[in-house]
């Protein structure tokens, strides 16, 4: 009986040091989020944030423009923007392929594939002849964003 009366006063006395410190974090918590009146932002009804005139929306994007990725890349890095001007991993790679499209003399080679990593666009696939594959190697590096191109995984048929 002598030892369990210290240990009970032992665990008591821990229990109530336990119990002090989790109400003291949780009255700290309760303080760090709710706001005092001088943090507290002032919230503005939508009306009033929008433009009232014409001549407030002047050179304002519409929705029929996009910007451009030189634009974007302001905040998403060149070689992240897709083809519409959103973020999109492979963005470089998709503006390439799209270059391929729109050039008419490579239109008809279709066993030939776009990759990137990075800034770095990676052609792989086969071509007619070295004159092509320096043609589609020229306009990925011109496709802005494009550091560097590697073709090394691209077989010049015979």
């Amino acid at each position: 009986m002598k030892r369990i009366v210290p240990l009970l006063t032992f665990l008591t006395v821990t229990a109530t040091l336990l119990l002090t410190a989790c109400e003291q974090v949780e009255r700290e918590t309760t303080e760090q989020t709710t706001p005092s009146p001088a943090t507290q932002i002032e919230q503005q009804p939508i009306q009033e944030a929008l433009p009232s005139s014409e001549e407030e929306l002047e050179g304002q994007p519409t929705e029929e423009t996009s910007p451009s990725p030189s634009a974007v890349a302001t905040t998403i890095p060149t070689f992240r923007v897709g083809l519409n001007g959103e973020y999109d991993p492979s963005g470089l790679a998709k503006r390439v392929a799209s270059a391929f499209a729109s050039d008419t003399e490579l239109t008809e080679i279709a066993t030939i594939y776009v990759a990137q990593a990075g800034s770095t666009v990676i052609l792989k696939g086969i071509v007619p002849n070295r004159a092509v594959l320096d043609k589609m190697m020229t306009i990925a590096q011109s496709v802005d964003g494009a550091t560097s191109v590697e073709a090394n995984q691209v077989q010049v048929d015979p």
